[in-house]
Order: structure tokens, then sequence, then C-alpha cells
């Protein structure tokens, strides 16, 4: 097993966004109406690399950034 793993990403907002994560086409996290969402793995695996986008969105908008 690998190394714990923490990242988050959000954005600022009004009204308050949604913020995704998604790896791949998966959402792997989540956050409704909070400025920010934190993604967290135990132990990281091969399959946890690559690219990941962050995403959030309101009424009046998105935006997003890739990371890996």
């Amino acid at each position: 097993a690998g190394d714990p793993l923490s990242v988050t990403c959000g954005a600022r907002s009004h009204p308050a966004p949604i913020v995704t994560v998604a790896h791949g086409r998966r959402v792997v996290a989540t956050a409704v109406y909070e400025p920010q969402v934190r993604l967290e793995v135990a132990a990281a695996a091969p399959e946890d690399a690559g690219e990941y986008l962050c995403r959030a969105e309101n009424q009046h908008g998105e935006s997003s950034v890739a990371f890996n």
C-alpha cells in the first residue's frame, strides 16, 4: 500500500458552488454548497495516478482546473 494523499480544491462564489473532483469519468469527491472539497486517499495505489479535474459550478457559471 502507498502513502496517504489529501488534496483540497474549491472556489469562492455567491451563491455557494457545487464542487466536484473527478478522476477520469468517475466523480471521487463532492461538496454541495460548500466553498471547497477534500479528496482523501488512505493508501495511494497505481490506479490513483493520472489527471484529476476540480470543477466548481453555480447558476452563474463554472470553472475547472486539472491536476495530477
